[in-house]
Formats: structure tokens, C-alpha cells, sequence
């Protein structure tokens, strides 16, 4: 079934249900239907087939219209943000041949208008016209570029439909649901939270952003609003508190790893899902059924195949070999195949179908994962994998052991240099996390389960990660969060003492603490040695540090050894 035959039916079975409620606003299926049919009406005698137009994406009805709008009269558009650069949106423009622009009127219909002119381009007729040749498309969208430039990623509405079905089957989603529209409209994770709730004669609440913030006022959101369905971030679901007050039903992680600790916080108040996906591939490949928190120990599974796809594992080293359930373990990148796979990237010579071949078959997803017993795990981009001291490691993997360590809620792990300098390269790993677990504690566990290699130098524990806007940790903001200045103390030993705490993540390090016992490493016994110099222990060296027994061994010499 289309998106519209869906739409169509829940017209047709609950025209008196609630389809769209906003802040001050409920807007019946019957009254919806007529808005985005006139917008539809206007779209057809002003864009010819093929044509894109962009929609405002600001929160509100007048989106929501021109986007059902924009599929029932198969124009295919474009969510474009008046915060994003006049630039980017000039590039977004001029590349898709964008002329009108779809704005709300206070009562919530959608009108065209021409695109702002500082968005246009300078020489009108350099503009692309409708995209002959191509198989129907329903929206483009614009990657992230956190791995890269930003690219503009053809949908088709077929593979699209497949996937917006398996939802509102697995979800549950009826008239009686409500989901709340938590996605930024430029990110494709709201295609499928606005569409399962529309096609099934649910209803979708639309707020302003202000009101989704993580935390306090996403909590009373989800309270006040009656919100049954969700679908948002791991960084939304570790820094909101689930409450009884909620009448959540399904609630669902994705852009993002899933952690333990939040299927355990969640699963006491509504079935947790975990998704994955990504843009090249129409939004979301896999979904789990409701997480068990004692199954999510040692890791959460990305879920079983949704829409119209099939996935295999990449080997890194030797080509393609199917990921195939017997195996006990199994590690590779995630390749996405069949329908699912989208038109291809828009350039300015034309789209670039996916696939190795240019054939639109494949999408490699650049995400590592482990088939363990039948169970995909997601392991770790391949862009973030890291070469420390000779070793290949994947962050990620690191992460998600220290997340099963009591008390750790989130981690993060960066490749910074021990002495906080912004030279290229690094030579300690160095864990942020959240939760109340003692980093002393902590590097026991790690000790315990873990490669002696794959143990962080630093653990430092934070009360809040970075995030950018589109829910993904800022590893930047991490790395130059952590600084080694000059320290500001009274005495030479206390001085020792807050390096050690600086280099190790142990920032109540005392005199009867052992170096090494604490995480001190090599390169951190380098900088160690150069303080105790500074200091007036001129022939420090790394032998002193190696045969200490503690850290009072060496603080007690710098009197009788300074000059």
C-alpha cells in the first residue's frame, strides 16, 4: 500500500480522530484531508512533474500540510531551514532547481511562495529544472557531514511505504496513539515518526522545539500531551527521566548506539525499541521487538530487517562474504541491498546511483558490526577506528564495555595527546562517562575484561557530554574540554598529585596511590618525569617512576633531590 492509500484510509475510517495537535490546536482527519488536498491542488498547477519544492521547516501544521501535501500531488520536495547558512541553502536551492517555497499561514495552511532571494542564484537559468529520466522520488535530503561534506540523497516513496508498514505493525500505532514529531524536519528520522502515525488514524503532536529540549521540559512534554510513541536519541533518552505520570507505550533509540543503562531506565515505563538505519538507505533498515534489559548486558542488538532490504556483512579485510546466522561471531561493515537503497546522490553532473559498480544495488554503510547467535551488534564507524601505539582499535567496542560496568551510563572515548597540546595525533585514549562509578573502581573492571592495549590511560568522569544539533556527541568539544595548564597550587607535591589526577582521570589521586595502578601509561610517564624536572628534580627519570611503590615515594624525594 502507498503512503497516500494509507493516508486515504485513515481519512476514511476516523475522519473525526484527531490527526495533528499542536500547543493550541487539534486538527480533525477530516479537516487535514481538505488542507493538504488544496496544497496538493496548488502544487500541480504550479511545479510540473518531476519539479522539487522546498517546504520552511519550522515546527508547526503548515509543515506538516505541505509535506502530505507535496505526496499527494507526487511533487517531491525538500525541507530547507532558515537557520542553516544563506549559502547552504543557496546550494540546496540551485541544486534541486528549487522555485517556490511552501509557508504556514497562522491557521495552519500552506501557501507558495518564491524562495527568498538571497537564496537563489545569481544566474537564474543556471538552476537545475525537473529531473527527467528519474523513477519517482519523494523527498531529498541532506546529509549531516559528520563523516564528510554534506550530500543531497534522492528517496524514492515505494521502499519509503515498506517502512513506514513495518512500523505501524511493530509499533502498534492506531487511532488511539499519539506520537510526538521530535526530529528536526531536515533530519529524515521524522519521515517515518510523522508518516506510521498519519497512515494508521493516529495523531501526531507537533510543538515548538523549546518544548522537545532533553530533560526537564521533554519530560513534561511526554506527561502533558499524553504522548504513547517516541522515537528520539540516545543523548534525549539519558538525559530525560521517564516518570509513571507518562502514558508512553513505544519508545524507540535511534541516531545513535543504544546503551544499557537506558533499556533498563526505559523498559520500566514503556516497550524500548532499538533502530538503525541511515539515509542513503530510506531511514531505518533494522528494528528490534520490546529489549529485555537482562538480554542487553553485554550489548543491544540493532533489531530485525524492516521495509524492503536485505543486509550482509563486509568482510574489512578480504571483500564481501554474507553474514550468515550460524556463525557464533562474525564482524564486518554493514552493506544494505535491495529496494531500500535510494536514487543515488545528487551532484551537479547529475545523480550517482549507489554501489560499487554505479549500479543503485548497494550502499556500503561505513557502520561496523558483530553477528553474535544471530544478533547483529552495532561495534563502530570505520572512519572512527584508530591506530594508538601499533594496535587497531574501535572506539566503540571500548565503549560499550565500559557502559556495562555498574553505575557508567554513557561513554565516549577520543585519541588525545597526554599533555592537552592540539598536535596531530595522540598517544593516550581517554574515556569521558557519565554515572556515579569510581574511576578507580571502574579501571579495575576494564583491567578485568579487557586487552591490556584496549584499557584508557584517562577516565574522566563528566556531568555532561557535548552533543551537536543532530543528537551526535561533539568529539571535538570533548577533546578541547580537557586542558593540562599550569597548575596553580601551593607546593610542589600537590602540584604532582593534580598532574597524576589530570593524566589519569583520577582527580582525587593521593600519595599512597601507585602511578600505574591508577592508569599511568608510557607517554604519561614521559610528562610525570618532566614535571618532577620542573620541579628541581633535574635527573628524574623513568626508571624513578617505574620502581616507586607509590606516589609518596616520589613527592618525599623532591626536598632532598631539588636544586
Amino acid at each position: 500500500m502507498s503512503l497516500i492509500h494509507g493516508f486515504a484510509r485513515a481519512v476514511r475510517e476516523n475522519p473525526d480522530g484527531a490527526a495533528v495537535r499542536t500547543a493550541d490546536r487539534t486538527v480533525s482527519y477530516r479537516e487535514f484531508d481538505k488542507l493538504s488536498q488544496m496544497f496538493a491542488d496548488d502544487l500541480r498547477a504550479e511545479i510540473p512533474p518531476g519539479g522539487f519544492v522546498g517546504i520552511e521547516a519550522s515546527k508547526g501544521l503548515g509543515a506538516i500540510t505541505a509535506m502530505i501535501g507535496a505526496l499527494r500531488a507526487r511533487r517531491p520536495f525538500v525541507f530547507l531551514d532558515s537557520r542553516d547558512s544563506v549559502a547552504s541553502n543557496a546550494e540546496k536551492v540551485a541544486l534541486l532547481g528549487v522555485r517556490l517555497l511552501a509557508r504556514s499561514r497562522e491557521d495552519g495552511e500552506a501557501y507558495l511562495t518564491d524562495v527568498p532571494e538571497a537564496w537563489r542564484a545569481a544566474d537564474a537559468d543556471a538552476a537545475r529544472g525537473p529531473l527527467d529520466g528519474e523513477d519517482e522520488l519523494c523527498y531529498a535530503i541532506h546529509t549531516s557531514g559528520s563523516t564528510g561534506e554534506p550530500k543531497c540523497v534522492l528517496v524514492r516513496p515505494a521502499p519509503l511505504a515498506a517502512v513506514v508498514r513495518d512500523h505501524v505493525e511493530q509499533l502498534s500505532v492506531g487511532p488511539q496513539s499519539r506520537t510526538l514529531q521530535f526530529a528536526r524536519l531536515t533530519f529524515d528520522g521524522c519521515m517515518t515518526e510523522i508518516l506510521w502515525t498519519l497512515t494508521a488514524g493516529a495523531c501526531l503532536v507537533v510543538l515548538d522545539e523549546a518544548r522537545l529540549a532533553p530533560g526537564a521540559e521533554l519530560q513534561e512534554t511526554l506527561e502533558r500531551f499524553g504522548i504513547t510513541h517516541l522515537k528520539t536519541t540516545p543523548f534525549a533518552l539519558t538525559a530525560t527521566e521517564p516518570s509513571r505520570a507518562m502514558r508512553l507505550r513505544h519508545v524507540i533509540n535511534g541516531g545513535g548506539a543504544c546503551r544499557s543503562a537506558v533499556v533498563a531506565k526505559w523498559s520500566e515505563v514503556a516497550a524500548l525499541h532499538n533502530a538503525y538505519g541511515a539515509t542513503e538507505t530510506t531511514v531505518c533498515n533494522l528494528l528490534t521487538g520490546p529489549l529485555d534489559p537482562a538480554r542487553c548486558r553485554a550489548g543491544v542488538p540493532l533489531g530485525d530487517i524492516v521495509g524492503d532490504c536485505t543486509y550482509h556483512l563486509r568482510d574489512l579485510d578480504e571483500g564481501t562474504a554474507p553474514a550468515e546466522t550460524g556463525d557464533a561471531v562474525r564482524r564486518g561493515e554493514i552493506v544494505i541491498t535491495g529496494p531500500a537503497v535510494a536514487a543515488g546522490y545528487l551532484t551537479a553532473q547529475g545523480v550517482r546511483p549507489f554501489g560499487p559498480a554505479g549500479d543503485g544495488t548497494e550502499y556500503r554503510t561505513g557502520d561496523v558490526a558483530e553477528l553474535r547467535d544471530g544478533d547483529l551488534y552495532f561495534v563502530e564507524r570505520l572512519d572512527h577506528q584508530v591506530k594508538l601505539r601499533g594496535y587497531r582499535l574501535d572506539l566503540g567496542e571500548i565503549e560499550n564495555t565500559v557502559c556495562q560496568a555498574e553505575s557508567v551510563v554513557e561513554a565516549v572515548l577520543t585519541v588525545e595527546s597526554h599533555d592537552g597540546s592540539a598536535a596531530a595525533g595522540g598517544d593516550a585514549l581517554v574515556c569521558y562517562y557519565l554515572g556515579d562509578a569510581d574511576p578507580r573502581d571502574l579501571r579495575r573492571h576494564l583491567e578485568a575484561v579487557l586487552d591490556p592495549y584496549k584499557v584508557p590511560s584517562v577516565l574522566e568522569r563528566v556531568e555532561a557530554l557535548p552533543y551537536t544539533p543532530n543528537g551526535k556527541v561533539d568529539r571535538e568539544s570533548l577533546r578541547g574540554s580537557r586542558n593540562l595548564g599550569k597548575d596553580a597550587v601551593a607546593t610542589p607535591a600537590q602540584q604532582v598529585l593534580t598532574l597524576v589526577g589530570r593524566l589519569t582521570g583520577i582527580g582525587d589521586a593521593g600519595p599512597d596511590d601507585n602511578f600505574y595502578a591508577l592508569g599511568g601509561d608510557s607517554a604519561s610517564t614521559l610528562l610525570l618525569v618532566a614535571k618532577l624536572r620542573e620541579l628541581g628534580w633535574l635527573d628524574a627519570g623513568v626508571r624513578d617512576v617505574l620502581r616507586a611503590k607509590d606516589l609518596r615515594a616520589l613527592t618525599d624525594q623532591l626536598p632532598q633531590r631539588s636544586v
